[in-house]
């Protein structure tokens, strides 16, 4: 299990209509390492209003959030917040109040493009609009950006400096407010080419429906794209699922996700399991 780190709120500042950062500090970073990927996210444990002990380590109180700036000097980071909705998280960062306490992870990430390749494509929702700032932010000038983000409102639309060659097309579509595009953007796109470094994070199910495109439409080295579902559209009927499942079918699904292999690797075996289980 990872470790917690107790920190507390600095500012909070609405960038958006339904993106707002939140700067959280505290001497516990001091022993925090980022992993140095762009995408990288933490857990944020969410206490309730009289919380129990040991509150920072129950993670059916987390949610998860993209790190947009990691600042080790002072040390802070900023998390961008999706606040539409009544969930748990979006509710705390619509709420957060300077000194309010939190705990996050360890820093986990999934952006990692190979080596000698300059070529991106990035793809999201909202949610993954954090992580696309930062990609682009944090990239070198021989980089080369196809993007396109789905958003809620379009004045959702954040700018995106870079040093890098960068091509942005937004959408207002998905989001949990009507059918995502990202899939329909994809099959209208050229293939890229086979050095593209292929990126998309949105929530789940599309997710899913993006990754077998890739495979069956795209096909690259598992190295060459990277799909993650950020969120469930349908979260509590997806717990239901889980929990229906025998203790046998959940070892299963366990055993299946090896941490030894590439995430795309575990894919290619867990997909046809899950549409097994109906899930």
């Amino acid at each position: 299990m990872s470790d917690s780190f107790l920190v507390h709120v600095a500012a909070t500042e609405q960038i958006s209509p339904n993106l707002r950062r939140v700067t959280l500090t505290g001497d516990s970073l001091r022993t925090w390492e980022s992993t140095g990927q762009p995408d990288e996210f933490v857990h944020v444990h969410i206490p309730d209003a009289a919380p129990a002990p040991g509150w920072e380590d129950d993670h059916d109180i987390a949610r998860h959030y993209t790190i947009r700036r990691w600042n080790p000097d002072v040390p802070s980071i900023e998390i961008d917040v999706v606040t539409h909705g009544h969930g748990r998280g979006a509710t705390w960062a619509r709420n957060a109040q300077q000194g309010d306490a939190v705990a996050i992870s360890d820093a986990h990430g999934y952006y990692k493009a190979p080596d000698g390749s300059t070529r991106r494509l990035l793809l999201a929702d909202a949610t993954g609009l954090p992580a696309v700032a930062r990609i682009l932010e944090e990239a070198s000038p021989e980089e080369q950006f196809d993007v396109i983000v789905e958003l809620i409102n379009a004045d959702d639309a954040i700018a995106l400096p870079s040093p890098a060659t960068v091509e942005v097309e937004w959408k207002v579509s998905g989001n949990g407010r009507g059918p995502s595009a990202l899939l329909s953007c994809m099959e209208r796109l050229p293939v890229p080419d086979d050095d593209t470094y292929v990126w998309l994070a949105c929530e789940s199910a599309h997710s899913r429906k993006a990754r077998g495109f890739v495979r069956r439409e795209w096909t690259r080295h598992h190295s060459f794209y990277r799909i993650v579902g950020y969120w469930h559209v349908d979260a509590e009927e997806q717990m239901r699922k889980w929990n229906a499942l025998t203790p046998e079918q959940q070892a299963r699904y366990m055993e299946i996700w090896d941490e030894s292999r590439p995430d795309e690797i575990n894919w290619l075996e867990l997909e046809p399991y899950l549409q097994e289980l109906g899930l």
